[in-house]
Protein backbone atom coordinates (compact mmCIF):
# COMPACT_ATOMS: atom_id res chain seq x y z
CA UNK A 1 0.00 0.00 0.00
CA UNK A 2 1.55 3.49 -1.35
CA UNK A 3 1.62 6.69 1.27
CA UNK A 4 -1.15 7.62 -1.01
CA UNK A 5 -3.43 5.04 -0.85
CA UNK A 6 -3.32 5.26 3.10
CA UNK A 7 -4.38 8.56 2.84
CA UNK A 8 -2.23 11.89 3.87
CA UNK A 9 -1.26 10.24 7.60
CA UNK A 10 2.15 9.75 8.11
CA UNK A 11 1.14 6.92 10.73
CA UNK A 12 3.72 3.66 10.09
CA UNK A 13 1.77 0.67 9.38
CA UNK A 14 2.70 -2.43 11.60
CA UNK A 15 2.20 -6.01 10.12
CA UNK A 16 1.98 -8.30 12.61
CA UNK A 17 1.80 -12.21 12.05
CA UNK A 18 -0.65 -14.08 14.16
CA UNK A 19 1.78 -16.80 14.76
CA UNK A 20 4.20 -14.38 16.11
CA UNK A 21 1.61 -13.70 18.74
CA UNK A 22 1.15 -17.51 19.35
CA UNK A 23 5.08 -17.55 20.33
CA UNK A 24 4.52 -14.45 22.98
CA UNK A 25 1.50 -15.97 24.48
CA UNK A 26 3.35 -19.54 24.04
CA UNK A 27 0.83 -21.57 21.85
CA UNK A 28 1.34 -24.11 19.27
CA UNK A 29 5.40 -23.88 19.36
CA UNK A 30 7.23 -26.65 18.28
CA UNK A 31 9.80 -27.65 21.11
CA UNK A 32 12.94 -27.03 21.04
CA UNK A 33 15.79 -25.47 23.47
CA UNK A 34 15.48 -21.81 22.67
CA UNK A 35 12.11 -20.99 21.58
CA UNK A 36 10.12 -23.00 24.30
CA UNK A 37 12.42 -21.68 27.21
CA UNK A 38 11.98 -17.85 25.41
CA UNK A 39 8.21 -18.38 24.50
CA UNK A 40 7.53 -19.74 27.77
CA UNK A 41 9.52 -16.61 29.70
CA UNK A 42 7.27 -14.40 27.38
CA UNK A 43 4.04 -15.68 28.66
CA UNK A 44 5.01 -15.62 32.26
CA UNK A 45 5.96 -12.25 32.23
CA UNK A 46 2.64 -11.20 30.69
CA UNK A 47 0.95 -12.85 32.94
CA UNK A 48 2.60 -11.58 35.86
CA UNK A 49 1.18 -8.11 34.73
CA UNK A 50 -2.40 -9.42 34.28
CA UNK A 51 -2.44 -10.76 30.27
CA UNK A 52 -3.43 -13.75 29.84
CA UNK A 53 -3.84 -15.62 26.38
CA UNK A 54 -7.30 -14.68 25.28
CA UNK A 55 -8.54 -12.72 22.75
CA UNK A 56 -8.79 -9.53 25.55
CA UNK A 57 -4.68 -10.10 26.13
CA UNK A 58 -4.16 -10.74 22.39
CA UNK A 59 -5.92 -7.28 21.40
CA UNK A 60 -4.19 -5.36 24.37
CA UNK A 61 -1.02 -6.99 22.90
CA UNK A 62 -1.48 -5.93 19.14
CA UNK A 63 -2.53 -2.65 20.41
CA UNK A 64 0.63 -1.98 22.25
CA UNK A 65 2.62 -2.97 19.63
CA UNK A 66 0.46 -0.92 17.01
CA UNK A 67 1.24 2.04 19.23
CA UNK A 68 4.61 1.66 19.77
CA UNK A 69 5.55 1.29 16.34
CA UNK A 70 4.02 4.64 15.37
CA UNK A 71 6.06 6.65 18.23
CA UNK A 72 9.04 8.96 16.58
CA UNK A 73 11.25 8.83 20.14
CA UNK A 74 11.37 5.16 21.43
CA UNK A 75 13.76 3.77 18.40
CA UNK A 76 17.00 2.49 20.32
CA UNK A 77 18.78 1.59 17.56
CA UNK A 78 18.17 0.78 13.73
CA UNK A 79 20.87 -1.54 11.66
CA UNK A 80 21.08 -4.14 8.65
CA UNK A 81 21.05 -7.86 11.07
CA UNK A 82 23.39 -10.86 9.78
CA UNK A 83 21.33 -11.44 7.21
CA UNK A 84 20.74 -8.23 5.27
CA UNK A 85 17.94 -6.83 6.90
CA UNK A 86 16.97 -3.39 7.89
CA UNK A 87 16.23 -3.75 11.59
CA UNK A 88 14.25 -1.10 14.16
CA UNK A 89 14.26 -1.82 17.49
CA UNK A 90 11.89 0.08 20.04
CA UNK A 91 11.93 0.15 23.66
CA UNK A 92 8.19 0.66 25.36
CA UNK A 93 6.39 -0.24 28.45
CA UNK A 94 3.35 -2.20 28.55
CA UNK A 95 0.80 -1.62 31.18
CA UNK A 96 -1.13 -4.65 32.40
CA UNK A 97 -4.41 -4.91 33.39
CA UNK A 98 -3.06 -5.40 37.00
CA UNK A 99 -1.80 -2.08 37.07
CA UNK A 100 1.97 -3.44 36.61
CA UNK A 101 4.17 -3.14 33.97
CA UNK A 102 7.37 -4.48 31.78
CA UNK A 103 9.27 -2.84 29.60
CA UNK A 104 9.31 -4.15 26.22
CA UNK A 105 11.65 -4.24 23.08
CA UNK A 106 10.57 -5.09 20.15
CA UNK A 107 12.57 -5.74 16.72
CA UNK A 108 10.75 -4.67 13.17
CA UNK A 109 11.96 -5.04 9.70
CA UNK A 110 11.51 -1.75 8.01
CA UNK A 111 9.91 -2.42 4.66
CA UNK A 112 10.42 -0.61 1.36
CA UNK A 113 7.47 1.18 1.64
CA UNK A 114 8.02 2.28 5.25
CA UNK A 115 5.90 0.11 6.94
CA UNK A 116 7.54 -2.26 9.67
CA UNK A 117 6.78 -5.87 10.21
CA UNK A 118 7.14 -7.41 13.73
CA UNK A 119 10.15 -10.19 14.18
CA UNK A 120 10.75 -10.12 17.92
CA UNK A 121 9.35 -9.37 21.52
CA UNK A 122 11.46 -9.21 24.19
CA UNK A 123 9.45 -8.67 27.75
CA UNK A 124 12.12 -7.29 31.02
CA UNK A 125 10.92 -6.52 34.15
CA UNK A 126 8.38 -7.92 36.71
CA UNK A 127 9.70 -10.39 39.14
CA UNK A 128 7.08 -12.78 41.07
Amino acid sequence: MTQEERGSSAEIIAIIDDRKLDYIFNRNIKPDPHNSSRAAQNAQQLQRIGIYDDPEGREIVKAHLDQAVILPDNVSDRFSNSYGIDTENRESLLAGPSGKFIKVQSSWEVMPDGSRRFMIFQPFGVQK
